[in-house]
């Protein structure tokens, strides 16, 4: 029995290219809510999608490291940190808190070099 439980998907993240074109097509062609986003220092848009959020990111593309991702959010989050250091996948960025919400996160890849975000409850 895992020592956590995934509550549900947080939010997907895709990298644009234009803003502008993005926010027309995700608001005016498809509907999506914009959201607050928090003041980072790169540009970019969030929406509500259902019930979970959906973020654009202007940013260079790499192939590797992609910030292409998706969040899941888990209850328990130390204890899924720890099972993913114990089952050796590498944790590529965090632990850490997020400044504008107080949400622990950290970021690891699945087997296939995916960038999986774990969201978790502030501490």
């Amino acid at each position: 029995q895992q020592p956590f439980t995934i509550s549900g998907l947080h939010h997907v993240t895709l990298i644009v290219r234009d803003l502008e074109a993005a926010r027309r097509f995700y608001s005016d062609t498809l509907g999506m809510t914009p959201l607050e986003r928090p003041g980072y220092d790169f540009e970019g848009a969030w929406y509500a999608c259902g019930s979970i959020e959906f973020h654009l990111m202007v940013a260079e593309e790499h192939l590797d490291p992609s910030r292409r991702h998706l969040a899941i959010e888990v209850d328990g989050f130390e204890a899924c940190v720890e099972t993913l250091r114990a089952a050796g996948v590498g944790i590529v960025g965090g632990p850490g808190v997020r400044p504008h919400n107080g949400r622990s996160f950290v970021f690891c890849k699945d087997p296939s070099g995916n960038l999986i975000e774990i969201s978790g409850p502030a501490p």
